[in-house]
């Protein structure tokens, strides 16, 4: 039997989901914070014309912080970190425990956003060095990219369509406003979309995450 049809097999799906959840409750308890669950768009009030998206569903702490640890930065200092589909903040508590300018979410379901802002407010952790977080409530595709080194996270918060603007609007502001931008992609299912640009380098794929560089940004 193959590895593959090992992982697909319905005993060891079970097992993996129930860890999942283990890993969540285990991250929300210890931080003082409600991220688990998963949110259906239907009958949350949502930013921008499109309003297209899709559920809500926290990444494991697992993959975000082997992808966190990949990153080619030495000076967090200088990075601002932005998660698209912030959801209700998970991924932004943990890349707190690096010492980021500042940290910022970008969430266009109100609800989800509100909870994110309760969860910033609440959170708790001695592992913490970056202590600016915050949550704001907007469309990903109108979202305006702050001028500075920038982190970008996604955890499958969209469609193609949607990418395909937030990467031109990235590529706009870089040719505007010359930095590094490095984007860290969870469980990429948009990949092709970003290798079709032409625009970024792949520092490192792996199955559970990519890591890409924009080119052209002034400092190469």
């Amino acid at each position: 039997m193959s590895f593959d049809s090992i992982k697909t097999r319905p005993g060891l799906r079970h097992l993996r989901d129930s860890i999942s959840r283990l890993e969540g409750w285990w991250f929300d308890l210890t931080r003082r914070v409600s991220t688990a669950g998963v949110a259906l768009l239907d009958g949350l009030s949502l930013a921008g014309d499109a309003k297209r998206g899709f559920m809500y569903m926290p990444a494991r702490p697992t993959p975000v912080r082997l992808a966190l640890r990949d990153l080619p930065i030495r000076e967090y200092e200088n990075y601002t970190f932005v998660d698209l589909g912030s959801g209700k903040g998970r991924m932004l508590f943990l890349a707190a425990e690096y010492p980021f300018r500042r940290i910022e979410g970008v969430e266009f379901a109100l609800e989800l956003h509100t909870e994110a802002q309760r969860n910033i407010a609440r959170y708790r952790n001695r592992r913490r060095r970056c202590p600016r977080i915050e949550s704001v409530n907007v469309d990903a595709a109108d979202y305006v990219f702050p001028r500075e080194n920038l982190v970008i996270a996604l955890f499958n918060p969209f469609g193609p369509e949607v990418m395909e603007t937030v990467l031109r609007r990235v590529q706009s502001s870089v040719e505007e406003h010359p930095r590094d931008v490095l984007m860290m992609m969870l469980f990429p299912e948009q990949a092709a979309v970003v290798d079709s640009t032409g625009h970024w380098r792949v520092l490192r794929r792996t199955r559970r995450y990519h890591i890409y560089r924009i080119l052209n940004n002034g400092l190469e």
